[in-house]
This record gives C-alpha cells, structure tokens and sequence, in this order.
C-alpha cells in the first residue's frame, strides 16, 4: 500500500475526519517524533510555525508561495522532517536524548489538502516553555 493510499484509507469521509481518526486534529498536542512517524506512515505533510500569528491565519498554500524565494531554513515556517533534519544536524550528539528526555510538543493548528495532499499544520513551543530543555550529560 503507497503512502498515498495509506491516508485515502483511513476512517472518514473527508480530510479533516481522517485526521481524527489517527488522533490529529486541532488543540491536540503531538510529539514532534510522533507527528512524524504518523506523516510518514500516511504520507501526509507536516509543517510547524515559528510565530503563533502565522499559524493562527492557516493560509500553508499562501505562505509557501509568499516564502518560495527565502531559504527554509530562513522562514517562518518549516517541514517537521526538515526541522529535525536541521536539528541533528546542528547537534547529533545530543539532539535525540534530549527529545526522549523531553519532548518537543506541538500544538496541531490546522489540517487540511493542497493539490490533493493532505498536511497538518502545527506551532512550535516557544523557547521559554522550552526551558528545561537544556544539555543532558553524555557520558565520553
């Protein structure tokens, strides 16, 4: 079964059903890891924001089309796979401990279709309620 279909067979008549019945929908809080397995297990497109008002308008279709020109990693927005892609990238030696210690939750903001995909959008915690999020011990 493609990723494609994957989602098209899930319970629901329409996209937004679809996405509750794999427990997606908004006000929920997601584990940004979970939120990406379930993306690619269902072949569905996930994107956090940065800036709460942005998410709040809900308009991923317009905001990629205003934000075609800048680099991801400059936007406002980015997909879940490439944040964490970045995120490793930037600190492979603790990034994953510090997720399992500590989770990063996303709050789903809105889900929806573009062109026939299906994508839930989502807002990243903001780095004061990240707080505890800080530099585990690895043992060298």
């Amino acid at each position: 079964m493609t990723e494609k279909n994957a989602f098209e067979n899930l319970k629901g008549s329409g996209v937004d059903e679809k996405f509750v019945s794999i427990g997606v929908s908004p006000g929920v809080q997601i584990d940004i890891l979970e939120l990406q397995r379930l993306s690619r297990r269902y072949g569905f497109r996930a994107v956090v924001y940065f800036e709460e008002e942005m998410a709040q308008a809900g308009d991923l279709a317009a905001d990629e089309k205003e934000y075609a020109d800048v680099p991801e990693s400059d936007r406002p927005f980015v997909s879940v796979d490439d944040f964490l892609k970045f995120a490793r990238e930037y600190d492979p030696y603790s990034f994953d401990i510090r997720l399992k210690e500590l989770p990063i939750m996303i709050e789903v903001v809105s889900v929806g279709e573009i062109a026939g995909t299906p994508y839930v959008t989502g807002l990243m915690p903001f780095l004061d309620e990240l707080d505890t999020f800080e530099e585990p011990e690895v043992m060298g």
